[in-house]
């Protein structure tokens, strides 16, 4: 019990500098299940698989996706009508 306890102390609460703390906010239903499977595919929670979402945008590429003009433009990948990406049965990188 004593070598468990010494593991735990000596493992970080957080990667992240300032560790992580609850936020509140809103998603649709449709938003919340697209990150659900999202995190689920990459073996994540759904607050790792955001914060990881989030920090592999740059300010000025996020901001430039989510303005009012280029958002109506994005594919809604949420949506049950979206185009999928790839076949996975067929993909390959050569």
């Amino acid at each position: 019990m004593v070598v468990l306890q010494s593991a735990l102390a000596a493992m970080p609460i957080s990667p992240y500098k300032g560790g992580k703390r609850k936020r509140h906010f809103t998603l649709s239903d449709q938003a919340y299940d697209h990150l659900s499977a999202i995190a689920g595919d990459a073996r994540l929670s759904r607050s790792e698989a955001l914060e990881r979402l989030i920090r592999s945008a740059p300010v000025w590429e996020g901001s430039a996706s989510l303005a009012n003009g280029a958002w109506k433009l994005c594919v809604d990948y949420a949506s049950d009508s979206s185009p999928a990406l790839v076949d996975d049965e067929n993909f390959s990188v050569d």
